[in-house]
């Protein structure tokens, strides 16, 4: 039996090659990718699974604001308009049980607009980089869109067309985003701004990045035409791509539950999310017959990625924007060093990257250790959360939806 090394930039593989055998063939253990279908039967029993439990009540339920922890938004925002007689603001959307709120979804809260009053420019661009957002799902889809279909502009047009669905469910349903009450309405510079150019187009970039470096195949090869093989092929790398972007809400079922140990504070639900959404990926590489390094490497990133929104210390607030460009700059240097210690790759392209990944890193520092931040970090709680239409200082309360008495 000889031992053949085969050693290039991208993996390093050991082939057994028999040295004689009775009928001629030369028998290689390979692993094989399972068959289209028997892919998609599993990927369908795993969604279906995913959709049940998603289903169900959290384990962690958000905290219920009490009522004389409520602040009205109205008279924080505008101190003026508890002076005056001739302005009474009352809302159109009311909260079953709760006649006592008497507040107005304010846009820059992060609720549905209120475009009578003023407008702060400064209030906006705080809005923007401060508080806890959806940065860490729109962060992890772009980078794992990148890794499954390894077509940038795919990613981008997937999210643009995520964004557009999002809109239309409110009028085709009546909700936002299919399940949101309406109280809880994204608004659209958080859709443009948060989502797909401080998020999304970055995130993606950095995934290009790390499928550059490492050498991942076309999961389509030669073979990508306008036939009915091909139209198979794309549907189920789309399906897996439904499926983990779809893991991304598992979170959710654990509110804002922490684990606390000394002064680090763990996400507990941004945690086991993770943890699925990396088990949902080696299931794929074992599914398609993925060289198991190059997985290694890419759970490597993700998991680097993934400690700024997982790990904070003491009691700052959340600031998930800025957060994001601390893992963005982590796993971008990190892939750099593997790059240029490991391989042979382009460095144009490594001086480019590693530049964009300094300058995020400047970018944070400046917003996290800076006295003098680019935008300042808003001085009232109202902004430091989304989706508020009244202002509970109990510290974990979510929108409106979930305020009782």
């Amino acid at each position: 039996m000889q031992v053949v090394r085969a050693l290039d930039f991208k993996q390093v593989s050991y082939i057994f090659v028999p040295d004689t055998q009775e009928d001629g063939n030369d028998a290689r253990a390979v692993r094989q990718p399972w068959s289209e279908k028997n892919q998609f039967l599993v990927i369908l029993v795993i969604f279906i699974t995913h959709a049940f439990v998603d289903s169900t009540d959290n384990f962690y339920p958000y905290p219920v604001s009490k009522k004389g922890d409520l602040v009205d938004a109205a008279t924080l925002l505008f101190p003026h308009i508890s002076n005056s007689s001739s302005l009474n603001l009352e809302s159109r959307h009311t909260i079953q049980g709760r006649p006592d709120i008497q507040s107005f979804a304010f846009d820059l809260g992060g609720s549905t607009c209120a475009c009578t009053l003023q407008w702060d420019k400064q209030q906006y661009w705080q809005r923007v980089w401060y508080g806890m957002k959806y940065v860490y799902g729109h962060a992890y889809t772009a980078l794992y869109g990148v890794i499954l279909l390894q077509r940038w502009q795919w990613v981008v047009l997937y999210k643009i067309f995520n964004e557009i669905v999002e809109e239309l469910a409110t009028g085709v349903f009546g909700v936002w985003a299919t399940f949101n009450q309406v109280q809880d309405l994204e608004p659209r510079y958080d859709t443009i701004v948060n989502d797909l150019t401080l998020a999304g187009i970055p995130f993606t970039a950095l995934g290009c990045h790390i499928v550059y470096v490492i050498g991942l195949a076309d999961p389509f090869g030669e073979t990508l035409s306008y036939n009915l093989r091909s139209t198979k092929t794309v549907c189920l790398l789309f399906f897996y791509y439904f499926v983990q972007n779809s893991i991304n809400g598992f979170w959710g079922k654990f509110g804002n539950q922490e684990i606390r140990i000394s002064g680090l504070n763990i996400h507990a639900g941004k945690l086991a999310t993770t943890i699925l959404q990396l088990s949902f990926l080696c299931l794929t590489w074992t599914m398609r017959a993925l060289p198991m390094r190059q997985f290694y490497m890419i759970s490597s990133c993700a998991l680097l990625m993934s400690c700024p929104f997982i790990f904070t210390f003491g009691n700052e607030p959340v600031n998930e924007q800025i957060d994001a460009f601390l893992a963005f700059s982590l796993t971008g240097i990190g892939v750099s060093v593997y790059q240029y210690y490991y391989t042979q790759k382009n460095k144009h392209i490594l001086a480019f990257a590693l530049a964009t990944y300094a300058s995020a890193l400047v970018l944070f520092c400046s917003f996290a250790y800076s006295s003098y931040p680019p935008v300042a970090a808003p001085t009232e709680q109202f902004y430091y959360k989304r989706k508020w239409c009244g202002v509970g200082y109990g510290g974990n309360e979510d929108s409106c939806s979930w305020i009782r008495e």
